[in-house]
């Protein structure tokens, strides 16, 4: 109780004033996301998430849409923090045009490092022949390659918003999304620089073992040596590695916007179809190029298809069929759909005309 005047004063006034306020219950931050009038400056609240752990897209009725930046946590005198909702601004169909054109530029970016220094007979940079000109060319490769796909993996949701706060364990949904991204993009990674390293030190071998048969007669362990270079490292470790790692990154973006719908305008629906059969066309070409790439090639592009079927129609995300027989409702889950149908068409074909034989052993040269 207050002991003089001025404290009795003060006293008086502040019982005066509290008893106009009117105090209500906190909210959780759970009863925050899925309270249907909840309000955070004057705009309603949109979860990416509803109770049932599905993730309705943004661009169904939002050009934009809040999410809390972190979960409810106990603070030190056991009163609830609660969280601030960060709006994301978005505009659906500028969002659908870039990610069509990142598709198809990654598609791309792969299918002409893979391509051209087999179709052109690029010069010799070193002499002696050491050092080839495809050999530089392909140095090139994961320097547009990965940001491409590093740029397709930016125009999900998830990983714009963080999605859900603990996906797998601690870790959200986006750390997820990007450690499986980045595990694969390091595969692709190191395929390629072991792909380039044999490439580039089997030429002295081979040289010398031209200019000298009769030394590689008496010492058969340097044609040994060649062929470990060439044909284990070279044509079959570092071939997989690369396009291994090339498929989880595919897995990765599938992963990422497995949930997500567009609303792709005419012009993104022409550039996402046009990626599809670039994708699709790197997939039999790999398959053709690769040693037993056509009895790989031919498994992958059967399963890819089905699982992207099961995908889209087994989570409907609220459009019919899950938007199978859209144009780009389920951009990515449907990209790669195509180009499997693309891919298998083509292996079958090339098996028709050819069997089961790769592009060398079929004696088609370039």
């Amino acid at each position: 109780m207050p002991n003089n005047s001025y404290e009795v004063a003060m006293y008086e006034h502040e019982m005066s004033t509290s008893s106009s306020k009117t105090y209500e219950p906190a909210m959780s931050s759970q009863d925050l996301l899925h309270e249907p009038h909840a309000v955070a400056g004057g705009v309603p609240i949109m979860s990416p998430f509803d109770d049932g752990g599905h993730a309705p897209s943004p661009y169904q009725h939002h050009r934009g849409f809040y999410h809390d930046d972190h979960e409810d946590v106990e603070g030190d005198m056991g009163h609830d923090m609660h969280p601030q909702a960060t709006y994301i601004e978005r505009n659906p169909v500028q969002e659908d045009w870039w990610l069509s054109w990142l598709l198809l530029f990654a598609s791309l970016s792969i299918l002409v490092f893979t391509v051209i220094p087999v179709v052109v007979d690029f010069p010799y940079i070193v002499l002696p022949d050491w050092f080839s000109g495809d050999t530089l060319f392909r140095l090139f490769d994961p320097l547009f390659t990965v940001p491409l796909n590093l740029l397709v993996m930016t125009r999900a949701y998830v990983i714009q918003t963080g999605g859900r706060s603990r996906y797998w364990g601690n870790l959200s949904e986006q750390t997820v999304c990007w450690l499986f991204w980045s595990m694969s993009m390091g595969i692709f990674v190191q395929g390629h620089g072991v792909h380039t390293a044999a490439a580039m030190f089997k030429h002295p071998v081979q040289d010398f073992n031209t200019a000298h048969p009769d030394i590689v007669a008496a010492y058969p362990v340097l044609q040994q040596i060649y062929s470990y270079m060439r044909d284990v490292w070279e044509h079959i470790i570092a071939h997989y590695m690369y396009a291994i790692g090339a498929i989880f990154m595919s897995w990765a973006q599938i992963f990422t916007f497995r949930n997500q719908v567009h609303e792709p305008s005419t012009g993104t629906k022409v550039i996402f179809a046009i990626g599809s059969l670039v994708y699709g066309l790197l997939l039999a070409g790999v398959a053709i190029e690769f040693p037993y790439g056509i009895y790989v090639g031919l498994v992958y592009s059967v399963l890819l298809g089905l699982m992207m079927l099961l995908l889209i129609t087994m989570n409907r995300r609220g459009l019919r069929r899950g938007g199978l027989f859209t144009m780009g409702k389920r951009m990515v889950l449907q990209f790669y759909l195509g180009a499997s149908i693309v891919g298998l068409i083509i292996i079958i074909v090339w098996i028709a005309k050819f069997g089961f034989k790769n592009r060398l052993d079929a004696g088609v040269n370039t």
